[in-house]
């Protein structure tokens, strides 16, 4: 085995202040204060000299600076930084470029807990260093919810400027979603703008029904019609099922019908198979709550005839409703659900036709079994005529002329009625045929031959016919 020479220790080439002459061995005792020093106590004295330096060395490199190193802070650390705001531990991180992203027990990131304190100085910086402005707890909330519930608009723009993944319908598990949050915190400009970015929704939410309802109180037409537009059916009223427009029509609101029409409304807009118990109880005739009860696809048109709102039928046809659409089962179309409800002025508006009364009109009185036309309040014609009989007595009202059919055949008696003119789309009206002084007929009206020729000939569709 070689021995290979050892180097020194540092600590061995450091010098020292006891050190200030070469050592020398002693081989015979020295004297001190007069007294002979045997030679074992000088090399006693030259073991503790030795060990006492090498404290000091030891002393020396405790105390020494340690060399510089890097402190290693985590993204939690500053996600703990954040929400107890400690401001010299947040520096700190965003000094050393710590990942912003980090999230906490809840799943909030320190972007999201910045925007929620409204420290809007941090969550700025925090965006500049890199924060994703799209991550969400795990309730859902998002620091986009945040700025828009505490109404900041500077910080609601800058986040969506950095928003990469924005579902501006998407809820929290409490089922709050942006627009709600949007309207709580009542900046209208950040309300517009997530209307503006709702897209397109099968179903009305709570918080687009609350926006319509606040658009509809400030008459704001824009905002009507972009969350009429955004939606594939019509709007209701919070908690209701039957359509604000039909509510419109039987409540009698007109400017709300108008709003809802101009502003792009469904002017075919059709009623719930179950209608709401408070909307049926606004009906005043039984006859129409039977229709919309019984029958499907019962449209608002024919809520407004049946109810003889003539405007409001006026203003759904000039909309573009369809006047021919039939319910489901019984087929009835608007012109129908008028006459047979007695509306005579909607069914000429349905039938677009007919003069007013003060021009022309007829009328037919029971008691004395006879027929006038009456044309600028004036009788030009007048004609005896036979009703129906006991037990097929003819009924009493306001009836419009439906239709005209020269040679008609009746399909319940198999008779021949010439000059037919139905009164009211029901199943009576005035025709030619045998007149007795007393009445005889199964419920028509029956006109002498000339004269059912002559009322055939010159009395239009849509004219009224009175019956007392």
């Amino acid at each position: 085995m070689f021995n290979w020479p050892r180097p020194l220790p540092a600590c061995a080439k450091v010098g020292s202040h006891f050190d200030q002459v070469p050592f020398q061995p002693l081989d015979k005792g020295h004297i001190i204060c007069d007294q002979p020093l045997p030679m074992r106590a000088s090399k006693r004295r030259s073991f503790f000299q030795g060990g006492f330096v090498l404290l000091i060395l030891l002393w020396a490199t405790v105390i020494a600076p340690e060399p510089a190193g890097r402190i290693w802070i985590t993204p939690a650390d500053l996600v703990r930084a954040v929400t107890t705001n400690r401001t010299s531990l947040i520096e700190l991180c965003l000094i050393e470029h710590v990942d912003p992203n980090g999230r906490d027990a809840q799943g909030r990131t320190p972007l999201l807990i910045a925007t929620s304190q409204q420290n809007w100085k941090l969550a700025r910086r925090l965006i500049d260093t890199g924060a994703l402005v799209d991550i969400a707890d795990e309730k859902g909330f998002t620091p986009l919810m945040a700025a828009a519930m505490h109404g900041n608009l500077e910080m609601f723009r800058s986040l969506l400027a950095h928003s990469a993944d924005l579902h501006a319908e998407a809820r929290c598990t409490d089922g709050r979603d942006l627009l709600g949050m949007a309207l709580a915190g009542g900046n209208t400009e950040i309300v517009k703008t997530v209307m503006e970015r709702l897209p397109r929704m099968p179903q009305w939410t709570t918080s687009t029904q609350r926006a319509l309802k606040a658009a509809l109180l400030a008459k704001n037409k824009d905002q009507i019609r972009l969350l009429l537009g955004r939606h594939a059916k019509p709007p209701t009223p919070e908690g209701k099922k039957v359509p604000l427009l039909a509510y419109a029509i039987v409540k009698n609101d007109a400017p709300l019908l108008n709003t809802l029409l101009t502003c792009g409304a469904d002017p075919n807009t059709v009623l719930p198979a179950r209608c709401d118990k408070d909307f049926l109880a606004l009906l005043p005739s039984k006859s129409l709550r039977g229709y919309i009860e019984e029958d499907k696809n019962v449209t608002v048109l024919m809520l407004a005839a049946g109810l003889g709102r003539e405007g409001y039928v006026r203003a759904l046809l000039e909309a573009g409703a369809d006047r021919n659409r039939p319910t489901k089962r019984d087929k009835m179309i608007a012109l129908y659900i008028a006459a047979e409800t007695g509306q005579w002025r909607c069914t000429q508006i349905l039938l677009g036709s007919g003069p007013s009364p003060d021009q022309l009109h007829i009328e037919i009185s029971l008691a004395s079994q006879s027929a006038a036309l009456i044309k600028n309040g004036v009788p030009i014609f007048r004609t005896e005529c036979s009703t129906g009989r006991q037990g097929y007595s003819t009924r009493a009202g306001r009836f419009v002329i439906t239709d005209k059919e020269r040679n008609h055949r009746s399909t319940i008696y198999k008779v021949d009625m010439p000059y037919f003119m139905r009164l009211s789309c029901l199943d009576f009206g005035m025709h030619a045929g045998v007149v007795p002084n007393y009445p005889a007929s199964h419920g028509c009206i029956r006109l002498p031959a000339e004269a059912a020729r002559k009322f055939f000939s010159e009395i239009p569709i849509g004219t009224l016919v009175t019956v007392n």
